[in-house]
């Protein structure tokens, strides 16, 4: 056993000896083995459109997509939206509902019919926003009540 063990120290030590930088990294250059294999190497995408090699100035993008829509402020209602998708906190409030509901809608599988997912007839209080689910490409929009004022509603992404 004791044999074996120097045997496997002494190796080690003839081969970090025979290649010296065996064992060390050269930043964010690429080598390629031989020069026979095509170069190729993870990067970022920059927002003008460049590729930048991963590494500490440049990390792989690991943080979940932030996303915060305003789907209606004062009493007017956004254009439909398209969200990342995944679970979202849909908040509102209006002035006055004037009997009504404000009513969050998706596009169904269609492609052209909005459906109801949810609706409300009074406003939203500290923290009771709801939670709701909504698959990758999603298209949303709110229909605001008739006759209703100050109407407010938000779509969060929970990260």
């Amino acid at each position: 056993m004791i044999r074996r063990t120097l045997w496997a120290a002494l190796t080690a030590m003839i081969l970090t000896w025979a290649v010296p930088g065996a064992a060390q990294t050269t930043g964010s250059s690429v080598q390629f083995p031989g020069g026979y294999a095509p170069g190729s190497a993870p990067c970022v995408r920059q927002l003008d459109g460049s590729c930048v090699p991963v590494g500490p100035a440049a990390p792989l993008p690991v943080a979940a997509k932030q996303e915060n829509l305003t789907l209606a402020v004062a009493n007017s209602a956004a254009p439909a939206q398209t969200v990342y998708g995944g679970t979202y906190i849909f908040g509102q409030t209006c002035g006055s509902y004037n009997g009504g509901t404000l009513a969050l809608r998706y596009r169904g599988p269609d492609g052209v019919t909005m459906l109801t997912l949810l609706t409300r007839g009074s406003s939203d209080t500290a923290g009771g926003a709801t939670s709701v689910t909504l698959g990758s490409q999603a298209i949303v929009d709110v229909v605001l009540p008739t006759g209703s004022t100050e109407c407010v509603a938000t779509l969060a992404r929970v990260p």
